[in-house]
């Protein structure tokens, strides 16, 4: 029961019995009173009617003449003489029914017992007898009828305003208790909030008290958070740069190549800073490392100039003077590498110690065949090529897979004709240690040049045209509408992009979508890529306590390098996160990842979030991320 209505309900019984009690009271009294009054005015009627007949000598008629006129004037129930010797003389006693509201059981509560007036008749120094006179009641019955009546109508009156004004307070009083529920709710949903404290002593050490479990456990993740941080970087990046080392970024490309999109236009680029070992004579070492900080802003400044051309980015130092950068999704590869010369030549041009530099590039697709060894064989056989011409970047871009559109037109109306009656959800399950499901994942599928195509082979198109948003809206409806033709509805999670979190039409329609059957959106579980959440963290903490609303999951995908650095984390209720194929391959070998991972696991656990690993390619893989505590994985040794 509410408490509002609990304050009605005390209300109404403290009133009650209050009021009860002084009905109670005043009737007793109120009765009482209206009796005695009753019998001092029997005691003067008949005090005045025995003096009128007392007076002159009067006949026994004009005596009874003069008892009628004065019983038919009145209210009388009984006036009756009583000679000496104890009969009666005369009586008139009213023995007809009276026309009255008052219940019989009113009457009967308010019974009267009223002595009658008794007064001497005499003639002269003759006493003709005793007389008696009694008043009805009825009418003091109506009068503490009516009282009565008053009484519960003003009872009810007093009980209403006082419930209206007592729930009104109440609500002011309360406010901060409803803050310190949604608090604790939140808690519940694994998202440690603070509040400001209220003005009620009471409530504020309520709420002091869950502050300070909050910020208790937001200092635990931070710590956990910095502490993994650390030891992620210390086995993978580069000291100087902070870009991933070379044994990372080999890891990262083989798991690439084993589990990525194998239609997707992926693109991997390698610069070459020539005259290095010249300019380290010349210069300071100091200066040196500098200027390859310096041109690893460039290459970070690249990204940026070509953001919304790619979905993913990835960064690796070989060595002293060769960089990588891999772009998953990528858009036409010779337009990126245009940017990226033009890039190079305004970092050249800042300073004199550069022009000493020779930086060059070469570019390729991914080949979904080939070996790490083998695209690192091709992609340096062009850098070597590039470096005999002296030209400044020299690009491969035959692709394994060719669409048969070739400009926007064709690709619109491909896209639109399929995602209207040819969209297909690839599924795929993520299992637990026993092999049973956590949830499904589902991949968009759409029947483009008579096959199924998966994301990669249409995505970068999608994106150019500005339809991803419409693409992840219709897989919802889809997905949706698999779950209600199921028996028995699985979970399924949908990969959704950076463009349908900012695009609002896109999210009011999934909103409405989810909201319209909230036993269907509870088997939905949305998913985003780690570094969109952390490149655009209020955006994404915006996302995901909007669709939490709805009942939905939501998780992150391809977590591993910026995990530990999302802000509140702690405040999101994350449901879960899937690690990224390159920490997950070969870990069974890869001490380094394995502690990372196990840290991973533990910070993400107290958070109450499931962890599941990514592109899991061998069982010794598996057994090893399971001892590491994680919950899931997605196996690559059934499904491709």
């Amino acid at each position: 029961m509410s408490l509002v209505r609990q304050l009605w309900l005390s209300v109404i019984l403290i009133l009650l019995a209050s009021s009860l009690t002084n009905f109670f009271i005043s009737t007793y009294f109120e009765r009482k009173n209206l009796q005695e009054q009753l019998y001092l005015k029997n005691v003067d009627d008949v005090n005045s009617l025995a003096l009128m007949l007392s007076q002159d000598d009067k006949q026994l008629t004009d005596i009874e003449l003069l008892i009628a006129a004065t019983f038919d004037a009145g209210h009388y129930q009984r006036i009756e003489l009583i000679d000496p010797a104890g009969d009666s003389i005369f009586k008139r006693q009213y023995r007809g029914e009276l026309t009255t509201d008052v219940p019989a059981l009113a009457q009967k509560v308010f019974h009267f017992e009223v002595e009658p007036g008794i007064a001497q008749v005499s003639s002269g120094w003759n006493r003709i007898g005793t007389l008696y006179l009694e008043s009805h009641t009825q009418y003091v019955h109506e009068a503490l009828w009516h009282r009565t009546q008053a009484f519960f109508v003003s009872f009810i009156i007093i009980s209403l305003v006082a419930g209206l004004i007592g729930s009104l307070v109440l609500h002011f009083i309360l406010k901060p208790l409803d803050m310190v529920v949604e608090q604790a709710h939140r808690f519940s949903e694994k998202r440690f909030m603070t509040l400001p404290l209220p003005r009620t002593k009471e409530f504020a050490k309520v709420v002091l008290a869950m502050n300070s479990l909050a910020k208790r456990f937001k200092s635990i993740i931070e710590d956990g958070n910095k502490r993994l941080d650390e030891l992620r970087y210390r086995g993978q990046h580069d000291k100087l740069t902070g870009l991933a080392n070379c044994e990372a970024f080999e890891t990262l490309l083989d798991a690439q190549l084993k589990y990525r999109d194998r239609e997707g236009h992926n693109v991997l680029f390698m610069l070459k800073i020539f005259g290095m070992s010249e300019i380290s004579l010349r210069l300071e070492k100091q200066r040196v490392d500098e200027i390859i900080v310096e041109f690893t802003q460039v290459v970070f400044d690249f990204t940026k100039q070509i953001e919304g051309r790619f979905t993913d980015v990835r960064f690796g130092r070989l060595n002293g003077s060769e960089f990588c950068i891999l772009l998953t999704e990528a858009e036409d590869i010779q337009q990126l590498s245009d940017v990226l010369v033009e890039a190079v030549r305004a970092f050249k041009g800042r300073s004199r110690d550069m022009y000493e530099l020779y930086i060059l590039h070469a570019g390729v697709y991914l080949s979904p065949d080939e070996t790490r060894t083998v695209l690192m064989r091709r992609v340096q056989a062009l850098l070597i090529e590039a470096s005999k011409e002296r030209a400044m970047a020299l690009i491969d871009n035959k692709l394994t897979i060719v669409a048969p559109f070739n400009d926007d037109i064709q690709w619109r109306k491909a896209l639109n004709n399929a995602l209207s009656d040819n969209i297909h959800a690839l599924t795929f399950p993520v299992v637990r240690k026993d092999g049973s499901a956590i949830h499904y994942q589902a991949l968009m599928g759409l029947e483009l040049d008579n096959d199924i195509r998966k994301g990669g082979y249409f995505v970068h198109w999608a994106r150019r045209l500005n339809m991803i948003p419409q693409i992840d809206v219709r897989m919802i409806e889809h997905i949706l509408a698999k779950i209600e033709r199921e028996e028995n509805a699985y979970d399924y999670a949908i990969l959704l992009s950076y463009e349908t979190m900012i695009d609002e039409p896109a999210l009011t329609s999934i909103l409405n979508l989810l909201n319209r059957d909230k036993s269907l959106a509870q088997h939905v579980c949305l998913e985003v890529r780690e570094s969109v959440a952390s490149a655009h963290f209020d955006l994404f903490k915006h996302f995901t306590l909007t669709l939490k609303d709805t009942g939905c999951k939501i998780g992150l995908k391809r977590v591993g390098d910026s995990f530990s650095t999302l802000l509140d984390l702690q405040e999101l209720g994350l449901d879960y996160i899937k690690i990224d194929s390159a920490f997950v391959y070969n870990v069974s070998i890869n001490v380094s990842n394995q502690n990372f991972l196990r840290g991973l696991c533990s910070l993400a656990h107290s958070l109450g979030i499931v962890v599941i690993a990514d592109g899991v390619t061998s069982k010794e893989d598996g057994d090893t991320l399971f001892e590491s505590g994680f919950d899931g994985m997605i196996s690559l040794m059934q499904q491709f």
